[in-house]
């Protein structure tokens, strides 16, 4: 008994603490090691266990304890610092870039993390301790609560309600829980069914409606000057570093937005999506892409001199070699040109605050070279992205470019050529004469030995690309089918999903859930195994408009895509990402699936914590209800057998004594002392039935359990003093 006693005054004491260091630490292993989160957390509860009994046997003996804690609190820091050291001579990644970025930028470092789980753990179960058992402070306890939220702040990540409710929940309950059973400076803990019951009933109410009613539009700093993209910081005086040069491509989960204006445009061709182009990257591995600038295609000045050729220059020179009727044999056919005479378009980018180095603009932007633009405003890199001259002139550009038009897209398609027989044509027409300059074959080099290969891939999304491009003749047939695969075979856009392995070959084959970053990469990859030159792009999909048609772009059009070079018509968009991301962000709302689900989701727990509610206030009577339900098919003596013990147990509840060795009498006396309540009717009967061998007769039980249900109300809750009085009971 004396060992049971201990427990529940351990668990009422002790067991609220111990649940919130574990959901904070679970918020936290939810940002560095998600896939193990569950078994960690559980390691981390008991550990606080083990801690918390500690505690409490060192705050008994103040001289050794203190001791005792202080060589823990040492060898934690120095188990914290060898692993911290462990973790730079690992990776070369220092530990606050790791603490602070992503996972998918910084990668995973299993001794930061044992640095902070166990270090960081053994100070969070310290404070907790210290603020709940031997100094109860609200506000002391209010500083283990900012600890995820300002990794998640930092981080430019959101929390989920449910988590942000649930820490919030518990906190509020020891709150409540230390406030009720404070003496001095000690804490007492208490479990009799009224006050648990009260305290969850005002709990679970709160906590129900923080989760439920909207959340106040009031962003930090760092939310509304964060981005979809360039997650690694930059050494930049630029008040934006949105559209500056990033080595690491975004990650591909978990990504969250503001819905912050970045800039507007505007375009003299009319489309539903234009994409616009920030930065593209040349290799992936370690599942992320990749541009090193000191790569061998960077170290040559050609790079930031030559520009892509036009599309018009393609189509009217494809034209040209068809019209000689010579180069039939490479698959050149003079039908595929039905392009009326091709106009280029303009497309502006403006705003009065935002800054950038790059100028985010369609494909087949016209440009001249580096030495070319001396008088322009940007260049052109090589590889089509469009670099500005000057930060801090006003953010104001206009380009020309030749759109991918529906006429032009079908054309690439009917050319129908693969990039041997293009490659061969274009040497051939180049030796015949037929050709200027080799302009073409050099950009088709360039392509080619930029935008293949440089990739990690598994067997089967080698067998999985064959098995795509099956029977294409043409690279645009092989694209196109690559793009189209995603949509045909159930794959689904959600942002929020976050998968158990973050690889793109379980993207492909297991999850086939993702954000966009998701689709371009899995593209990307299979067109390059198919030996298609393919660029994985991040920009913007912009389609949202103004009432006066301008488009707007926010940071939540971030979109990655996929540019595949296609023989005869250059450089081309291919967007594989499933429908479902084309949200109307505007402040006029829109209908959003996402915002949809989180509505009912939210609702849905509202209704089950009223649910609970409801169930803790009325239990009593739901148990009451269950008893008379069960008698009804109870037979014989039983009847008053149980019938007396459900009085025994009323009178026990509302009066919070034992009364296991009461005698028949002394109930009695019992009841009309403390409830008011006469319940000799039954006491009789259940003696003379049980001791005097009397057998219980339907009539005689149904007179004792009609005078039971009149003084339940009596037994099940004990009148104030001044309230009891008999009165009579029903004949």
């Amino acid at each position: 008994m004396r060992i049971k006693t201990k427990l529940i005054d351990f668990v009422s004491r002790c067991g609220l603490p111990i649940l919130l260091a574990s959901v904070i630490a679970h918020q936290i292993e939810e940002c560095y090691f998600y896939e193990q989160r569950w078994l960690l957390t559980f390691l981390f509860a008991a550990a606080s266990v083990l801690f918390f009994v500690l505690f409490d046997y060192l705050k008994k003996h103040r001289i050794v304890g203190s001791l005792i804690y202080l060589g823990l609190l040492v060898a934690s820091g120095y188990f914290g610092s060898a692993m911290m050291s462990r973790g730079w001579y690992s990776s070369h990644v220092v530990f606050t870039d790791w603490f602070y970025l992503n996972r998918d930028a910084a990668g995973f470092n299993i001794y930061y993390f044992l640095a902070v789980y166990i270090t960081g753990g053994f100070f969070l179960i310290s404070i907790i301790y210290y603020f709940t058992q031997l100094r109860p402070a609200a506000l002391g306890l209010m500083l283990c609560l900012l600890f995820p939220f300002v990794i998640y702040a930092k981080r430019a990540d959101i929390m989920t309600s449910f988590s942000v409710t649930l820490i919030i929940t518990v906190f509020l309950a020891i709150i409540v829980h230390n406030r009720q059973q404070k003496t001095g400076d000690t804490v007492k803990g208490t479990l009799d069914l009224p006050y648990i019951i009260t305290v969850s009933v005002f709990v679970s109410f709160v906590g129900a409606l923080a989760m439920f009613i909207p959340k106040p539009e009031i962003r930090s700093v760092l939310e509304r000057d964060s981005h979809a993209f360039d997650i690694t910081p930059l050494n930049s005086s630029s008040n934006s570093s949105y559209s500056n040069y990033s080595k690491l491509s975004s990650a591909r989960y978990g990504a969250s937005y503001t819905n912050q204006i970045l800039f507007y445009a505007e375009a003299s061709h009319d489309q539903d999506v234009y994409y616009l182009k920030r930065q593209a990257y040349d290799s992936f591995y370690d599942e992320i892409w990749h541009n090193d600038r000191g790569a061998e295609k960077y170290t040559t000045y050609d790079y930031y001199s030559r520009v892509n050729i036009d599309r018009k220059t393609y189509y009217e020179t494809l034209k040209a070699l068809a019209d000689t009727g010579k180069y039939t044999g490479y698959g050149l056919d003079s039908r595929a040109f039905k392009v009326p005479e091709m106009e280029k378009a303009e497309f502006r980018v403006y705003d009065e605050t935002f800054k950038g180095a790059y100028v985010p603009a369609p494909s087949g932007v016209i440009a001249k070279t580096f030495s070319e633009s001396l008088n322009d405003p940007y260049y052109l890199y090589g590889d089509g992205e469009i670099a500005v001259k000057n930060l801090d002139r006003d953010y104001d550009y206009t380009v020309s470019y030749y759109p991918e038009t529906t006429e032009y897209t079908l054309y690439a398609l009917d050319l129908g050529m693969t990039g041997e027989n293009y490659y061969a044509m274009l040497n051939a027409a180049y030796e015949n004469g037929d050709l200027a300059s080799d302009a073409l074959l050099e950009q088709y080099r360039l392509a080619y030995e930029n935008y293949t290969g440089q990739i990690e891939f598994t067997e089967r999304m080698e067998t999985l690309t064959k098995q795509i491009i099956q029977g294409k003749t043409s690279d645009y047939a092989k694209a196109r089918a690559l793009c189209d695969y995603f949509e045909n075979n159930g794959y689904v856009y959600d942002m929020e999903y976050v998968p158990e392995d973050t690889s793109i070959d379980y993207f492909i084959f297991e999850g086939k859930t993702g954000v966009c970053s998701s689709y371009a990469t899995a593209m990307a990859i299979m067109a390059r195994i198919a030996g298609l030159p393919a660029r994985y792009v991040e920009g913007f999909a912009a389609y949202e408009r103004s009432d006066d048609g301008t488009l707007v772009i926010r940071d939540a059009h971030a979109h990655a895509y996929v540019e595949v070079f296609i023989p005869g018509a250059g450089w081309c968009d291919f967007d594989p990402t499933v429908t479902g991301y084309t949200v109307d962000y505007s402040d006029n709302g829109g209908f959003s699936f996402a915002s949809i689900k989180e509505f009912f989701s939210r609702g849905l727990i509202f209704i089950v914590v009223l649910l609970f509610v409801f169930v803790i206030v009325m239990l009593d009577r739901i148990l009451e209800l269950v008893f008379r339900i069960r008698q009804r098919f109870v037979k014989g003596d039983e009847r008053i057998i149980r019938l007396y013990a459900r009085v025994r147990h009323l009178l026990t509840y509302s009066g919070g004594d034992d009364l296991s060795a009461h005698t028949a009498r002394m109930l009695e006396s019992y009841a009309m002392t403390y409830n008011g309540a006469d319940i000799v009717p039954v006491s009789t009967l259940f003696e003379r039935t049980c001791f005097g061998g009397i057998p219980l007769t339907d009539e005689a039980y149904e007179k004792a359990y009609a005078h039971y249900k009149y003084i339940y109300k009596f037994l099940r809750k004990r009148p104030k003093p001044k309230k009891i009085k008999q009165e009579e009971a029903p004949a």
